[in-house]
């Protein structure tokens, strides 16, 4: 009787902590691989990552990408451009520089945030796997970086007491960045700045320190009233007419991570507000259960590479400014309700790490099926001349044989076919089924091509075919009648 009573109690709190410490390191490894996978394989230039790539090699410097976002392009672009004034002209390495650029942030972030305040690293765990893994398989939007520099910021205000310089110089850099990054700082910016305010007029802090914060708050505010002039007056008015369709498209028919995140969180509520718990008698089951999930969720991308979708991480953008807002909420009551928060410390902990381990597998999947894909167009452009559509080749179909092909990016698949000609060669460019609406260059005029030869692209061979085939398609037409003849 008292053994059955014995393994009916709920497991404690300091078994599933110490479990959850593990998952946590677990989680983070996992999460620096995916990314290291992403960089060397070149998922850099996945959707318009090529054609940004293609524009600071032609320029050889920063190039302004979109309007108000500078500061979130000069993060990407930083690598590459710092690489090419040491002079360095390999376009592989160049790639890889730029790879760097668009998956490090994060890494930066949360390392400023595990510096700043381990304790409550669950916090960006969280807001990493629920926010921006959810919206982030496109390697340049803005609002990625947007999304990672709050976090320091947010724990600077909230969790460092004193301030220390270290965490006002990351607070102050994060600050800086997010000045013009992304529309999401209108909705971001004015409650962080309310923290801060709040945070300056509290006793105990020296003079450098509250100057720190007003800065910060200086920042914060001027980022919210260039993201009201991102708003009002968009590059791109179908861009931001797309962003509240997925918002309705999200929560209405969420993608595989999303839906899978969902269960997450209700799992997380059932167990923080005691309506369930993990029992002693089964806590082995249990466990075994959740890794199982987490294994399908994770690896269903190799499983079912024709459900794969990443272009709908783009169209659940909006997880990267609800995320940090709903956590910058829960935050701020983790300062006014310290004992509830922290007597649920080890399931928030648990399933922060689970979340991120999770949805950094389902990452390093479907960047394996990005990896493929790389070298079926590699393929294509070795055994092509000329321009070919992609409706003529094997990227029209959904898949081949296991392999996803369903990442061509329409109007970039010109640049794309640059950036991964065979040996730096040209003979081939894959243009996409229909004439885009943008078109970076004439695919069918070699002298309108960017000018990259500095960097071993060749064009040569292109160039012969497209003499070719213009040649030939005159000697097909008919002559046209010799003047003043009769008809």
């Amino acid at each position: 009787m008292n053994r059955q009573r014995l393994e009916s109690q709920p497991v404690d709190s300091a078994t599933i902590e110490t479990l959850a410490g593990k998952l946590s390191v677990l989680a983070c490894c996992v999460f620096g691989i995916s990314l290291l996978f992403a960089i060397f394989s070149l998922r850099c230039l996945y959707a318009d990552g090529s054609y940004q790539l293609t524009e600071v090699l032609k320029a050889g410097d920063f190039v302004a990408v979109a309007k108000n976002r500078d500061c979130a392009s000069f993060v990407f672009q930083l690598p590459v451009v710092m690489a090419i004034k040491l002079g360095f002209t390999n376009l592989h390495l160049l790639q890889l520089a730029f790879g760097v650029g668009c998956f490090m942030p994060w890494i930066i972030s949360m390392l400023f945030c595990h510096q700043m305040a381990t304790r409550h690293f669950w916090l960006v765990m969280c807001g990493c796997a629920l926010g921006h893994l959810n919206a982030s398989f496109m390697p340049v939007g803005e609002y990625i970086i947007a999304h990672a520099f709050f976090w320091p910021v947010l724990f600077a205000v909230l969790f460092v007491r004193p301030l220390t310089p270290l965490a006002a110089g990351m607070m102050l850099v994060s600050a800086l960045i997010l000045l013009y990054s992304y529309e999401s700082l209108l909705f971001l910016g004015p409650p962080l700045a309310l923290l801060t305010v709040e945070r300056l007029f509290r006793n105990g802090e020296k003079f450098w320190a509250r100057l720190a914060f007003a800065t910060t708050i200086t920042l914060l505010l001027l980022a919210a009233v260039i993201a009201l002039d991102g708003v009002r007056h968009p590059d791109c008015p179908d861009n931001f007419g797309g962003f509240k369709r997925s918002l309705k498209s999200m929560l209405f028919n969420p993608s595989w991570t999303i839906g899978w995140s969902f269960v997450w969180l209700f799992m997380l509520g059932v167990l923080c507000f005691g309506w369930q718990n993990f029992t002693k008698k089964n806590f082995k089951l249990e466990l075994a259960l959740v890794a199982t999930a987490m294994a399908i969720w994770g690896l269903w991308p190799l499983f079912d590479p024709e459900s794969l979708s990443v272009d709908r991480q783009y169209e659940s953008r909006p997880m990267q400014l609800l995320v940090p807002f709903g956590l910058l909420v829960i935050a701020r009551l983790m300062i006014s309700s310290p004992k509830w928060f922290a007597a649920q410390r080890h399931y928030l902990i648990a399933f922060s790490a689970s979340l991120l381990l999770a949805q950094s597998l389902w990452h390093i999947s479907a960047t394996w099926q990005w990896h493929g894909f790389v070298g079926v167009w590699r393929g294509m452009l070795a055994s092509s001349s000329g321009p070919v559509s992609l409706s003529e080749t094997p990227v029209g179909n959904p898949t081949m044989r296991g392999q996803c092909l369903k990442f061509d990016w329409s109007w970039a698949n010109p640049n794309l076919s640059l950036m991964l000609a065979p040996e730096n060669h040209v003979r081939a460019i894959i243009l996409p089924r229909a004439k885009p609406f943008f078109q970076p260059f004439d695919p069918l005029e070699p002298t309108d091509f960017p000018k990259l030869q500095r960097y071993g692209l060749d064009y040569g061979d292109y160039a012969k075919a497209i003499l070719k085939m213009k040649f030939s398609s005159r000697a097909q037409s008919p002559l046209p009648p010799p003047r003043g003849s009769s008809p």
